[in-house]
């Protein structure tokens, strides 16, 4: 059962990453905060955000580096009451290793009786002037909502991102304009595999209990993984409890009037990849030579299985749904990307169970060419 909560209370959460040489992203993590700053309903940010030292040759031209100039940027916006920054943690952690931390600290101070809803912003997008007032507005219509979730997803679609100068006045005068992508998610979810896909964690807002469910539910590979935020939307999306899907006041699936965009998600339409490492040399073998393919493999993999697997314990797959929509997706169909396949299960602490028709094609193993 769900904790009751008197008054709906709402609480942002950052998770920041700063490379040493990525002085653009803290131009845009001010642009952000000017937004939150914006905000009809002011609403508390809390931020745990760690920063890579900068190389010699910055520092010997007194060139200030980015961890100290992100640490003035949150300093300047604590002192307006806007952000409230953890100390830096150096080097470099993932995203969902800040939401952990930030999760373990207000753990010691959220009550019982009063748990708050949490909603998510990343360091380089921007929020518009009533995006915790539509939140705050639609837990106050539906107090039974654990899971309140945005229809709207608003993105720059194939046009490059915004400057970071850019503001949230000219966000809503170039949507009005028609230049961006708008994408509207059902009302009901729909089925499939990837029924869930449209849109970002970003545009929802969860019960405290939800969020603290995650972490309690998740192993650290997990959270540490690139793909862990596929898996807190999935698991967001399919929890059993009561999800609420809205659409900002003022916007139906018709139309639109002056209705905010909540969230702005400044990343142009295109592939999602990330570059080989050290791991996908394990998988190199007769059946997969080339590292470059064993890093896109293991992405997709990731991705798929983060979809997949249950969000409730036991973390099981079946060995039809294994061979039919985990390696039956890939191109590659060799020994080589079953084993990697069981192995990225393995990491992910996804167990691959028995029970499929014996009789059909899909049965596991599945046959191999040469076996």
């Amino acid at each position: 059962m769900a904790p009751s909560r008197v008054a709906p209370r709402l609480i942002g959460l950052l998770a920041a990453h700063f490379a040493a040489q990525d002085h653009g992203r803290v131009d845009r993590l001010r642009r952000l905060l000017h937004s939150v700053e914006g905000q009809t309903r002011r609403v508390p940010l809390l931020v745990s955000w760690s920063a890579e030292d900068a190389p010699e040759a910055a520092e010997d031209i007194g060139r200030q580096s980015v961890a100290e100039r992100a640490a003035a940027v949150f300093g300047e916006f604590e002192e307006l009451g806007v952000v409230y920054a953890m100390p830096r943690l150096r080097g470099r952690s993932s995203q969902f290793e800040h939401y952990s931390r930030l999760q373990q600290t207000m753990a010691r101070h959220v009550k019982a009786d009063r748990q708050p809803l949490v909603f998510f912003t990343d360091d380089d997008d921007i929020w518009h002037p009533q995006r915790a007032e539509e939140y705050l507005a639609a837990a106050t219509q539906h107090p039974e909502a654990e899971v309140l979730a945005c229809r709207m997803h608003i993105s720059p679609g194939l046009a490059p991102r915004l400057p970071p100068e850019a503001s949230a006045q000219e966000v809503s005068r170039r949507q009005a304009a028609g230049e961006f992508r708008v994408t509207l998610c059902d009302e009901k979810p729909s089925e499939g595999l990837f029924g869930t896909a449209t849109g970002e964690y970003f545009d929802i807002a969860v019960a405290w209990h939800v969020f603290e469910s995650f972490f309690r539910r998740h192993n650290e590979a997990v959270i540490g993984n690139c793909f862990a935020d596929i898996r807190f939307r999935t698991f967001l999306l399919r929890w059993p409890g009561c999800i609420h899907r809205f659409l900002p006041r003022g916007y139906t699936d018709d139309g639109k009037d002056e209705a905010p965009w909540m969230y702005f998600y400044d990343r142009p339409t295109e592939a999602y990849t990330t570059p080989k490492t050290e791991e996908d040399l394990r998988y190199v073998c007769d059946d997969l030579p080339d590292v470059e393919r064993i890093s896109g493999i293991r992405q997709t993999l990731d991705c798929v299985l983060f979809q997949l697997a249950p969000t409730q314990p036991p973390l099981q797959i079946t060995d039809l749904q294994f061979a039919q929509k985990l390696v039956g997706i890939l191109r590659d169909q060799n020994k080589g990307t079953v084993l990697m396949a069981l192995d990225r299960c393995r990491i992910h602490g996804v167990q691959v169970v028995g029970g499929a028709d014996t009789n059909s094609p899909w049965a596991w193993p599945p046959p191999v060419d040469g076996d």
